[in-house]
């Protein structure tokens, strides 16, 4: 079966999140939101520690 137009999305059921909502969403979830900053801090720090290794190899 295949639909013959698209749906709509003011039509649709689609979520809208209230600022209030992502403001619970911090609150709720800070502590794993700062694990996940700081694992993509030494992700980053890292990967620029190799890349000026490899240039000092040169």
């Amino acid at each position: 079966m295949y639909q013959s137009e698209l749906p709509k999305p003011s039509g649709s059921n689609s979520e809208s999140y209230k600022p209030s909502e992502f403001s619970e969403f911090f609150q709720e979830n800070w502590i794993y939101l700062a694990i996940l900053a700081v694992i993509i801090y030494i992700v980053v720090m890292y990967a620029k520690i190799l890349k000026d290794r490899k240039q000092n190899k040169e």
